[in-house]
């Protein structure tokens, strides 16, 4: 297994070395709102619910909880890697991810209401071996630069694709 170093290099000498397709698996269970999801080689699954105010049976996140954790852990990925980059050693960092959502939208109360989060803050506490400006710095490069700000931003075109089975 190649280290960062070794992946990074290896993109810079070939910019077609950094191609790859991710895809994940999931699957209605029969339990609430249960949704098993499978990604990855090892396969990694993690379980998806919601709470039984919203006939889930709160035996996992709901997926509005891991778009939050999507966008706290790709902001430290992302801050990891650049901190490698720019020879930085975090000492310390909490994502706090925050988002705000009226769930009436999501069951079509008010149309005119966005089916989402209508905010999404996260709070970055961060401690380095390196002066503010260049902790600045570091923070400007992670935040264009992490594809889950990026898609949540609407960079990706969503494109569904229905499959009825019979």
């Amino acid at each position: 297994m190649p280290s960062f170093k070794e992946t990074y290099e290896a993109i810079k000498a070939d910019w077609n070395a950094g191609e790859k397709n991710f895809n994940v698996e999931c699957e209605m269970l029969p339990d609430g709102m249960q949704v098993k999801c499978t990604m990855g080689a090892k396969p990694f699954e993690i379980l998806i619910d919601a709470p039984p105010g919203l006939d889930g049976t709160n035996e996992g996140p709901s997926p509005l909880l891991v778009i939050l954790s999507s966008i706290g852990a790709c902001i430290i990925a992302v801050t990891k890697f650049w901190a490698k980059i720019m020879d930085i050693k975090i000492e310390e960092m909490k994502v706090f991810s925050r988002g705000h959502i009226n769930l009436g939208a999501i069951f079509g109360i008010d149309d005119s209401k966005l089916a989402g989060y209508d905010k999404l803050e996260p709070v970055i506490r961060i401690k380095a071996d390196a002066p503010e400006e260049k902790i600045n710095e570091l923070m400007d490069k992670v935040f264009t630069h992490c594809p889950v700000v990026t898609n949540f931003g609407g960079a990706s075109k969503i494109t569904p694709k229905v499959q009825i089975r019979k």
